[in-house]
């Protein structure tokens, strides 16, 4: 019953239908594997996926279609595929069309590769199932409806070159709470994080328990205000537990081990930034020193 709530609000959602640049080509298809792809060449002899035919629950779109490099992903291209739990998208796709994968009701997980610029509105629109987001660093929007009524997803990582949530972005993402949303984004579009349909029919309102991580005077400070959402940021707070601690400044030392030791960050983006108490964008022992000191005054204040 959740999957057919998930699809009939996905077809609501859909936009008229317009016309695109590929809608007067020549349909053609080719099988690879178990599934049938059917595409169009563009005006830059470049294969455009249209629509698929399979059984398979795991797609491997191809990187070549009738010997053209596919780059774009045409809107509405897998909608309603309840089967389908995982997409593998290859390198070389720029554009994925508006709805393209909405209401694909089974899918769990789906990787942007670097070479994507574009999504389109409510690409992953009621893909109850979907778990697993990775978009990459060539994205400059998430756009309205992206991933609205994706209600398994519990976290996802805003790429430093989004500048722009769009409306209802993630609206009806009930476990999405916690989300870090970096200065770097600008605007954040009406009801695109914490929001839902109230189910007693009184419009719209805020997920209970709800929090947004940011920081103060950026977009995401902004928007928690104007729907009264509590912004989580504390300076010196890594493990966001509330406190300022020992235990923050120990994170900040193992951190600045690790990278000295040429192994990768194991920080998060929010873990970035409330682990640089100087503000020199890196974590060493000099942000570890200011965090203990912060610490022993805090616990100061308590003893006055």
């Amino acid at each position: 019953m959740k999957k057919i709530i998930a699809f009939i609000s996905a077809m609501l959602m859909l936009p008229s239908p317009v016309t695109t640049y590929a809608e007067s080509a020549e349909t053609l298809s080719e099988t690879v594997g178990n599934t049938t792809f059917y595409y169009t060449i563009n005006a830059n002899n470049n294969a455009v996926i249209t629509g698929c035919e399979s059984y398979e629950e795991s797609i491997t779109l191809p990187a070549l279609l009738g010997g053209c490099l596919v780059t774009s992903i045409a809107e509405k291209a897998f909608f309603g595929k309840f089967t389908v739990s995982s997409v593998i998208i290859p390198e070389g796709v720029t554009y994925i069309g508006d709805n393209a994968f909405s209401g694909c009701l089974s899918l769990e997980s789906i990787k942007i590769p670097q070479t994507v610029t574009y999504l389109g509105n409510g690409c992953f629109t009621s893909c109850s199932e979907l778990q697993n987001v990775e978009l990459n660093n060539s994205l400059s929007s998430i756009p309205d409806n992206c991933f609205n009524a994706c209600t398994s997803l519990k976290n996802i990582n805003i790429p430093d070159s989004v500048t722009l949530i769009g409306t209802e972005a993630f609206f009806g993402c009930s476990d999405i709470s916690g989300i870090f949303i970096p200065p770097n984004v600008k605007v954040i579009g009406e009801n695109a994080l914490g929001m839902h349909y109230d189910i007693r029919g009184n419009g719209i309102e805020t997920f209970n328990d709800f929090v947004i991580k940011g920081l103060p005077e950026t977009a995401a400070a902004d928007y928690a205000e104007a729907h009264n959402i509590e912004l989580c940021f504390l300076l010196g707070d890594i493990n966001s537990d509330g406190y300022v601690d020992a235990v923050d400044s120990s994170m900040a030392l193992i951190e600045y081990a690790s990278v000295s030791a040429n192994k990768p960050s194991t920080f998060d983006k929010y873990q970035m930034f409330a682990g640089d108490y100087d503000g020199n964008k890196m974590i060493d022992a000099v942000d570890a020193t200011m965090i203990l000191i912060e610490y022993a005054r805090l616990q100061t204040e308590l003893i006055k």
